[in-house]
C-alpha cells in the first residue's frame, strides 16, 4: 500500500485490501499513465494483465473500465478502477502497453459503448457492424426493445409481427433416406437392412 501510493502518487481514491487482492480508484485521464508506473517500475513490475472489463452503475451514473494486474513480486492481485464519463464514455487504450488488450477493449467497445482512444482496430467483436446498440448497458431494456432503449436502439426485427409466416409454412420440411427400419415397412429376415455388411444408415451418410 504504501509503495503504490510513493510511487503512483496521490490521485488514488478508495485504497482497499483485503486477503489477496488491492483495489484503488482512479480518473480515467490518468488510467494509462498509472497502469504504465505499475507496469515499468521495478519495485512494482505488475507485469501481467490478466483481465480488463467494464462496469455499468445505472443510467445517470458512471462506468467503470477495472483492470486486474499480476506481479510475481507480490503476493496479492492488483486492481484498478478507472471511472469513465457515461456522456461521453472515452478512456485511453493500454493496447501500447499489452496487446492482448486488444480484445478486451473490443468487447467493451462492442457491449457498453465506451471508446478506448489509440486502439488501432476499434471494431464491433460480437455484434454485427450496423448494430446501433449497446447490449450490457443497463438502460438497454430488451433486444426486442432495442429501439426505444436509451442506449440507442436498432429497427425490432425479432418482434413477431415482423415474422414472414407465408415464408415459414412454405419451406421445405425434413426428409429421411428410404429405411427398412420404417414403421410402416414390411417385416423381413433377421438381416434386414444389411448388405454385403453395409445397412441402410451406412449407405445415406456422405462418404
Amino acid at each position: 500500500m504504501r509503495l503504490l501510493t510513493e510511487r503512483v502518487d496521490s490521485g488514488l481514491r478508495e485504497l482497499w485490501t483485503d486477503e489477496d487482492t488491492v483495489e484503488f480508484q482512479v480518473d480515467a485521464a490518468r488510467a494509462h499513465d498509472v497502469l504504465r508506473t505499475l507496469r515499468d517500475d521495478e519495485e512494482l513490475s505488475f507485469f501481467m494483465l490478466a483481465d480488463a472489463a467494464a462496469v455499468d452503475y445505472g443510467s445517470g451514473e458512471r462506468f467503470e473500465v477495472v483492470y486486474h494486474l499480476f506481479s510475481w513480486k507480490h503476493p496479492g492481485w492488483l486492481r484498478i478502477r478507472a471511472h469513465v464519463n457515461r456522456a461521453d464514455p472515452r478512456i485511453t487504450s493500454i493496447t501500447d502497453l499489452w496487446e492482448g488488450a486488444m480484445f478486451h477493449e473490443r468487447e467493451m467497445y462492442d457491449m457498453m459503448g465506451i471508446v478506448f482512444e489509440g486502439n488501432r482496430d476499434l471494431r464491433r467483436i460480437y455484434m454485427s457492424p450496423d448494430y446501433r446498440s449497446f447490449p450490457q448497458r443497463r438502460d438497454f431494456v430488451l433486444p426486442d426493445d432495442a429501439a426505444d432503449s436509451a442506449a440507442a436502439g436498432v429497427n425490432p426485427l425479432e418482434r413477431s409481427e415482423t415474422w414472414d409466416l407465408d415464408r415459414l409454412r412454405q419451406a421445405p420440411g425434413v426428409t429421411f433416406p428410404p429405411s427398412e427400419f420404417r414403421d410402416d415397412a414390411p417385416a423381413e429376415g433377421p438381416h434386414d437392412g444389411v448388405q454385403d455388411g453395409e445397412t441402410a444408415t451406412d449407405k445415406s451418410r456422405p462418404r
